[in-house]
């Protein structure tokens, strides 16, 4: 049985026609690209890190980056990393079922996802941290989306981390990149930003003191998690942040903004 989804609609729409509409709007706004996605060129954008929030805030933000990721070349799979925010495990990948949305199913990379628990022993094959989250679910209908020339082909492995220490979060890091060495993969690490304090920190690449930073505004640490391990992980890869977009939430009530970044 597939996973069923556990987002909408409080993330986004829950029928086909709904979800397919509010996405191609969020491309065609006056805040996004102003048009849906072109060919594929021959360009390789393999770390991300894209909103977690719902469409209604994020909509125009996403759809910059989508638009990116669709006009790149397409991986052999992709890892989407979100915080755990149910469970006390540590890491958690998925390989139970495939992940169903409103725009139809999404496999697991059984072999990619195999392949990273030997790599690292403590992410452990779990339900739990996957059964009520969010975080990784909110990037399937986008990815499904802006891999409609590749719908036979798209799969993807969930990473869920609940993680607080740097050493965690380097010993990560350093994991992945031996992954990448072994697979062609697109990673993409959920979050949310909150003020141009944190791009900076980011743009920096100075994980520790975006650490720091966030403590010392008594944030979440395991909320940020996903995006010091890309930090962590572009350093490790002599790569640098580059902001695609940074805006106010599309949604008047919310007061955030939200970024769509690539490490290259």
């Amino acid at each position: 049985m597939n996973r069923k989804p556990v987002a909408c609609p409080e993330y986004y729409p829950n029928t086909f026609d709904k979800l397919d509409k509010a996405i191609r709007e969020s491309f065609t706004h006056k805040k996004g690209p102003g048009t849906l996605q072109s060919s594929r060129r021959n360009i390789n954008l393999n770390l991300l890190a894209f909103p977690s929030e719902s469409i209604e805030k994020t909509g125009p933000c996403q759809a910059w980056g989508y638009m990116e990721l669709a006009e790149a070349n397409f991986p052999e799979t992709y890892l989407i990393i979100g915080t755990n925010h149910h469970s006390e495990t540590k890491l958690s990948t998925y390989l139970f079922a495939d992940w169903e949305t409103p725009l139809g199913n999404v496999k697991i990379n059984q072999d990619v996802a195999k392949t990273l628990s030997i790599l690292n022993p403590l992410i452990l094959n779990e339900h739990t941290a996957h059964e009520n989250e969010h975080s990784v679910e909110t990037q399937l209908p986008w990815l499904q989306f802006a891999s409609r020339d590749k719908l036979t082909d798209l799969t993807f492995v969930p990473l869920s981390i609940n993680l607080t220490t740097s050493k965690e979060i380097t010993k990560l890091a350093e994991t992945l990149n031996t992954l990448t060495t072994k697979h062609n993969i697109t990673i993409i690490a959920t979050h949310n930003i909150e003020d141009k304090a944190t791009i900076q920190y980011i743009k920096s690449l100075d994980a520790e003191a975006l650490k720091n930073y966030k403590l010392r505004r008594n944030k979440d640490i395991r909320n940020l998690a996903p995006m010091l391990t890309l930090m962590e992980l572009a350093k490790l890869q002599n790569k640098s942040a580059q902001i695609i977009d940074y805006q106010a939430s599309a949604k008047k009530e919310d007061k955030n903004y939200y970024a769509c970044i690539k490490f290259k």
